[in-house]
């Protein structure tokens, strides 16, 4: 009886970079290397480097293909705050689920520009609801930058201990509590439920500011830009250092 021969795809770019890509989603930037991506592809790490030239290469090749997954994100919804929240619940999935991808983009410096189509979005839709001007501006920021912080913190928090929250909240000096917000303060903060609670406050006092009371207000870039100074000047001093 003769042996069965196991004839492999030809090792071409694509499917080295279509392996990359797959073993980044897997293990990580972190694991990646040269030799496990040849091990996963049966071949010798030599012949990698025939196909895309180096690790950095190779590298850039995986971004270049998979670089729109990051700002492709839906809207739903017919109210201002619904479609801007489920906007940026669309980018917040798209980023954990790409997260090597969030890591090596922002290596390269091209992170942002990722994000250009996602972010051109939110801001769409902030228009849409009366914003005008740099206010836009600001409050696209705000919602990336909160996205972005939730997911960043997210990320090194797996490594952290596990945090005590403290002696009964009820027995704290200060002003009493109701049970059910003693009791509630007393669990683990639920960092996905924290952050949909700040979302939605955030989105809501930005859309608070695209119309005065009666509607007409066209300035409320001046307002929201107005209304950050303090919040700046708390944050210059805590970068310093120094007290107030």
């Amino acid at each position: 009886m003769g042996s069965i021969r196991i004839v492999r795809d030809p090792l071409t770019p694509d499917r080295v970079i279509d392996a990359a890509r797959s073993l980044l989603e897997r293990d990580g930037v972190r694991e990646f290397s040269m030799r496990r991506l040849a091990a996963d592809l049966g071949v010798a790490p030599t012949a990698i480097y025939w196909h895309v030239g180096n690790r950095d290469q190779l590298i850039d090749a995986v971004v270049d293909q998979t670089s729109d997954v990051l700002g492709q994100v839906s809207t739903v919804g017919r109210a201002p705050m619904d479609r801007v929240l489920s906007t940026a619940s669309s980018l917040l999935a798209n980023i954990n689920q790409h997260l090597w991808l969030v890591e090596l983009a922002h290596q390269r410096g091209i992170l942002l520009a990722l994000l250009g189509p996602a972010r051109r979005s939110i801001a769409a839709e902030f228009a849409a609801a009366g914003l005008r001007g740099p206010g836009i501006a600001d409050a696209t920021n705000a919602v990336v930058q909160l996205v972005g912080d939730h997911v960043t913190v997210g990320y090194f928090a797996r490594t952290w201990r596990a945090q005590a929250v403290g002696d009964d909240l009820q027995d704290c000096a200060g002003p009493a509590l109701e049970e059910a917000a003693a009791a509630a303060l007393s669990r683990i903060p639920d960092r996905d439920r924290t952050f949909a609670v700040m979302l939605r406050a955030l989105v809501a006092g930005l859309l608070a500011d695209s119309s005065g009371p009666d509607g007409t207000d066209d300035q409320p870039a001046a307002r929201i830009s107005a209304g950050a100074g303090p919040i700046l000047d708390a944050v210059d001093v805590s970068r310093s250092g120094s007290k107030p």
